[in-house]
């Protein structure tokens, strides 16, 4: 348990504070909440409350450059924002809960029912990270999730601004864990399919994207059926439903997602 807490002034003095039983804190909904693993774990909390420079929204060239320690709420009312990410940060239905969580702690938890990372995801957002050695790099979101440096610190998030990205959210109230969130995109290359299976991971479902390709008239029967066989997809029974729920939940929801962004909808 956490018996230390530095107030970084800078990102430099926070990544330079960063070990293995140091965790950062954002706006603490993930690292402060009870049962959390990371602050059980740590020493020692580095708070970026103070840090100069991580809560800017920019826009330019057709991009907007989010800093890691916005809010949900600060995204839900700027104008800079898209309004697809706006939708994604109000699936967080409490304004407490919003005015405290931070985009770049959303993304550094990597839960499996994040509210905004399939989103992030689908839309292709960039981000740069300060790491151990000082050195601001960039990758992708997608990156990050499936080998991002724990140790590196998010500083922005980049998103394209007029980009079609839709979201569907399930959970049984608002206030509860989603099972699953889906987002899909529509770039040069076709409709991107990304999504948080609660229990599961953050996944990206190349294998639909690929089906859907190749075939954009295909039926919803055969989309079902190929989730429900897929031999890469480890859903299992839990509190959140049963293997063949899940499964048939993912199906429909990106035959759905794909009919809407494309404009097929019946």
């Amino acid at each position: 348990m956490a018996n230390q807490l530095l107030m970084a002034k800078s990102p430099e003095e926070a990544v330079a504070a960063k070990n293995a039983s140091a965790v950062f804190v954002a706006g603490g909904t993930e690292v402060n909440r009870l049962g959390s693993d990371a602050a059980a774990a740590a020493d020692t909390l580095i708070s970026l409350k103070k840090c100069a420079g991580l809560k800017d929204i920019e826009e330019d060239a057709g991009f907007v450059t989010i800093g890691s320690m916005c809010t949900f709420q600060q995204l839900v009312e700027s104008e800079k924002v898209p309004s697809y990410l706006k939708e994604a940060a109000l699936f967080m239905a409490s304004r407490t809960k919003r005015n405290m969580a931070t985009i770049g702690g959303n993304i550094a938890s990597k839960r499996s029912d994040s509210y905004i990372i399939p989103t992030l995801m689908a839309a292709g957002a960039s981000m740069k990270l300060l790491t151990a050695g000082g050195k601001e790099v960039k990758t992708w979101v997608g990156e990050y999730i499936d080998e991002g440096d724990s140790d590196a610190l998010i500083i922005s998030v980049t998103v394209p601004k007029d980009m079609k990205v839709i979201s569907k959210r399930y959970a049984n109230t608002a206030q509860s864990h989603a099972v699953l969130t889906m987002s899909a995109a529509l770039g040069e290359h076709g409709v991107r399919l990304d999504g948080a299976v609660k229990n599961v991971g953050l996944l990206h479902f190349c294998d639909l994207e690929a089906t859907f390709r190749e075939d954009p008239d295909v039926s919803e029967d055969k989309i079902i059926e190929m989730v429900r066989v897929c031999t890469g997809l480890h859903t299992a029974d839990d509190m959140f439903g049963s293997d063949e729920y899940k499964r048939y939940l993912i199906a429909v929801t990106a035959y759905d997602l794909h009919k809407r962004i494309t404009g097929k909808e019946v």
